[in-house]
């Protein structure tokens, strides 16, 4: 579990993310990452999650990206998130350490292979599949956050 508050909300058959009561300055980013610039495809979560990974265990540098809502700059300690379209002339940016980012992905990951299911996007099995990965995932992610005390 992430130390920022959040819920999930199903909207139109998909899992929509609330951080509002996360703390977080301009949190709306993450929300809106969530659907629109990480897909809700096993593949494109996957994907991510290991771009993450590789930032956080050290083997990459920084990791670039962002697509439809924001630019993104995830660094071993902390992710920047900078909206594409700020309000006036100030930047708007989202600051989140790395580790806290990557298990908010991950309940939400598991929100969404849920959903599917539910709507018989996928079987059964590959539900399984999917929920096995899942496990795979946070083990990665609490092997990384035992080394860090």
């Amino acid at each position: 579990m992430s130390k920022y508050g959040y819920s999930f909300e199903e909207k139109f058959e998909r899992i929509i993310i609330n951080l509002s009561e996360s703390n977080l300055e301009n949190s709306f980013l993450i929300e809106h990452l969530f659907g629109s610039d990480i897909l809700e495809k096993f593949d494109d979560i996957e994907e991510n999650f290991n771009a993450y990974l590789k930032v956080l265990t050290g083997e990459e540098e920084v990791y670039k990206g962002g697509g439809n809502t924001s630019i993104i700059r995830a660094y071993e300690n902390f992710t920047l998130f900078e909206s594409l379209f700020p309000d006036g002339e100030e930047e708007v940016i989202c600051a989140i350490e790395t580790i806290e980012f990557m298990k908010i992905l991950l309940d939400w990951a598991q929100e969404v292979f849920k959903c599917d299911r539910k709507y018989e996007r996928i079987s059964e099995e590959r539900l399984e599949e999917q929920l096995s990965w899942l496990k795979g995932a946070w083990g990665k992610v609490n092997k990384h956050k035992e080394r860090l005390r």
